[in-house]
């Protein structure tokens, strides 16, 4: 599975960080790339809202029945582990990640979309933050989709050690940290 791009919309529906990992003829515009934001958002606000009431409060309360299937998200472990040095890493180590399963915390929306051309994969924060991943190949390959719930859950361990600790970083601004972008792009070119 390759990346081709990841985008960060904020709680309100505006592009934060978008980024090209690879170069394709056919570019989309920055005006683009804001209206596929906000429309992103609205498709998810739908989502949220057409998600059976029952789902979300079982979801909630942590009840299961026998037929629903698990939330947990499969750890996978090489993703992000540095491959030779150390001590370069600052705080992106691994023990700062997950050794097993997760919940995923998006339990009424959109988790993925998978077109022709594409897979798009949403990660959502419980403060409404969304990072996507927009992968070249179509799949619904659970395994991918897992793979990229990781991608996304460790991209957004990055935000938190490189944006969020910058002291003059605002959170409804555009994110212009370049130690944000280097570690991102190693994790992506791990895949």
């Amino acid at each position: 599975m390759a990346i081709q791009t990841i985008l960060v919309i904020n709680k309100s529906g505006g592009l934060v960080y978008q980024r090209d990992f690879i170069k394709t003829g056919a570019k989309l515009s920055s005006n683009e790339y804001l209206i596929l934001a906000g429309t992103l958002q609205g498709v998810v606000a739908i989502a949220s809202q057409v998600t059976p009431k029952a789902l979300q409060i079982s979801a909630k309360t942590g009840s299961k029945t026998a037929n629903e299937p698990s939330q947990l998200i499969p750890y996978v472990g090489s993703l992000g582990a540095p491959a030779q040095n150390l001590s370069d890493m600052g705080s992106f180590m691994g023990q700062d990640f997950f050794n097993e399963s997760f919940p995923s915390w998006n339990q009424s929306g959109l988790k993925h979309v998978t077109t022709d051309q594409l897979s798009m994969f949403l990660y959502q924060t419980l403060t409404g933050l969304k990072f996507v991943a927009i992968s070249t190949q179509s799949t619904t390959n659970a395994m991918a989709v897992s793979i990229a719930e990781n991608l996304l859950r460790k991209a957004y361990c990055l935000y938190a050690d490189y944006v969020m600790k910058n002291p003059f970083h605002d959170p409804e601004m555009p994110i212009k940290c370049e130690l944000f972008d280097t570690h991102l792009a190693e994790l992506v070119g791990q895949l």
